[in-house]
C-alpha cells in the first residue's frame, strides 16, 4: 500500500504542468501581495546565507529567496514540480540548486548545513509535520532561524464557509471541523490558459492541525518561537483587490511563524 508521501508526490506530480502556468500567470496574487512579503520581511536579511526552501513547488518561492541574496537549495516531493523549476533555473539562472526530497527525510543533508529554513505554503500538505520540523532543526546551525508561512489553521478548516448578505456580498465566516484532524481532499481552482472560465479544479490534499500543533511541533523539535505574525490585507491591498476587504475586517489567511535555534 502506497504511504501518504507517495499519494502525496503523484497528486502534485499530476498538478504540476496546471501548478507552474497558473503560477507563470500570476495566479496567485494574495500570496504574492500579502503572505510572501511579511514571510520575507520577517525573515530579515538574507544577503549570503545558506537557505533551504523546504517544499518550494516549481521553483517560485526560492526565486524569491534568491533574489533577496540568498544562497538556495530547493527541496521537493514531486519530480515533476522540480523538472518546471530547474526548466525556470536554465531559462533564467539564480544559482539555485533543487532537489528530490521528502523534507521530512532529509537524508542527504548534513546536520547545521543551513542559516536559514524557509517554507511558503507547504507544512500544511506534508503528512509528517513533527519528522519535518525535526529535520528543519537538525539541518539548522547554531543561532539559525526556521521562517514558514502556512493556511491560517483557525481559519481554513474543512468546514470553512462565508456567509453572505441578500446581494451577494460575504459577511461573516462560517467554520467547522477545527479539531478534525483526519486528511481530505480539497478541489482547488488553477487559473490556466486553457480552461474554462479560467478556472479549472484539481485535488490538493490536505492534513488539518491545530494552531497549537504548529507551535507545540516548533517547541518538541528543539527551535525557540521569536515571532507569530498573522498578516492581512492593508487598505492599499484592498484597494487593487476589492476582493480582500473581507479578509481585513474578519480573519487572517495566513499564519507566518519565525524560530531560532538556540546558540
Amino acid at each position: 500500500m502506497a504511504s501518504f508521501e507517495d499519494r502525496v508526490s503523484r497528486i502534485w506530480d499530476d498538478n504540476a504542468e496546471a501548478w507552474a502556468e497558473a503560477m507563470a500567470a500570476g495566479g496567485d496574487r494574495i500570496n504574492e501581495s500579502i503572505g510572501i512579503p511579511a514571510l520575507l520581511a520577517l525573515a530579515g536579511d538574507l544577503k549570503g546565507r545558506s537557505v533551504l526552501d523546504a517544499g518550494c513547488g516549481e521553483g517560485r518561492s526560492s526565486r524569491h529567496l534568491a533574489n533577496q541574496g540568498a544562497k538556495v537549495t530547493g527541496i521537493d516531493i514531486s519530480p515533476q514540480m522540480i523538472e518546471f523549476a530547474r526548466g525556470e533555473e536554465a531559462r533564467v539562472s539564480l544559482g539555485i540548486d533543487y532537489k528530490v526530497a521528502d523534507f521530512a527525510r532529509l537524508y542527504g543533508l548534513e546536520d547545521s548545513s543551513f542559516d536559514f529554513v524557509v517554507s511558503v505554503m507547504a507544512l500544511m500538505d506534508a503528512p509528517d509535520l513533527g519528522g519535518a520540523l525535526h529535520e528543519f532543526s537538525r539541518l539548522l546551525r547554531p543561532g539559525g532561524r526556521l521562517v514558514f508561512l502556512i493556511r491560517h489553521p483557525c481559519f481554513s478548516t474543512s468546514g470553512f464557509d462565508q456567509i453572505k448578505d441578500n446581494s451577494g456580498k460575504a459577511v461573516a465566516l462560517a467554520i467547522s471541523g477545527y479539531f478534525l484532524s483526519k486528511p481530505y481532499m480539497e478541489r482547488w481552482p488553477f487559473a490556466t490558459q486553457g480552461a474554462r472560465n479560467n478556472d479549472t479544479r484539481r485535488e490538493i490534499p490536505r492534513f488539518p492541525r491545530t494552531m497549537s500543533d504548529y507551535l507545540n511541533g516548533v517547541l518538541k523539535a528543539g527551535l525557540s518561537l521569536t515571532d507569530v505574525l498573522e498578516p492581512r490585507p492593508t487598505e492599499d491591498d484592498c484597494r487593487n483587490q476589492p476582493r480582500l476587504s473581507f479578509w481585513h475586517i474578519h480573519a487572517s489567511l495566513f499564519l507566518c511563524v519565525a524560530a531560532t535555534k538556540p546558540a
